[in-house]
């Protein structure tokens, strides 16, 4: 007969509970749910920063479009301000959308950007974007067009 080699739990031997299992399995979902929320935050600064260095390159390069066919070039904001197209003699170049949470703002002074074939910007005043962690201005100056971004 195969003997059977019996084993006795001790009273003294020491384990985890369920409870203390339970607790510290709650301490670690709190710690990292905490972490994805900062990090989704972060995330969405990274898109708006992202977007920003875009439409910046995006009217640089509508400015170069201009002054190199020597033709009006424009830049609208459609899609109730949530997109924006590029165009030149009625042919889209381009078409962008902003980040989910961010819109073109009523207040907005300027709500199409035109180049006149020798590169100055037609309408100068400021772009207002709406996000939810508050708005930010792009202001458009006259002439070559230079840009400048306030938070």
């Amino acid at each position: 007969m195969a003997n059977f080699v019996q084993y006795k739990f001790k009273s003294d031997e020491k384990g985890f509970t369920i409870i203390e299992m339970l607790l510290v399995l709650s301490i670690v979902m709190v710690v990292s749910s905490s972490v994805i929320l900062l990090s989704a935050s972060k995330l969405e600064e990274m898109e708006e920063e992202r977007f920003y260095k875009q439409l910046h390159l995006d009217i640089q390069r509508i400015q170069a479009i201009s002054i190199g066919e020597n033709k009006y070039t424009y830049i609208y904001f459609i899609n109730n301000r949530r997109s924006y197209q590029a165009r030149s003699a009625n042919i889209i170049l381009f078409e962008k959308e902003l980040p989910r949470n961010m819109h073109l703002a009523d207040e907005s002074t300027i709500k199409t950007i035109s180049f006149h074939p020798n590169g100055n910007l037609n309408n100068f005043g400021n772009l207002l974007f709406e996000t939810e962690r508050g708005e930010k201005r792009i202001t458009l100056y006259i002439g070559r067009g230079v840009i400048n971004y306030e938070k």
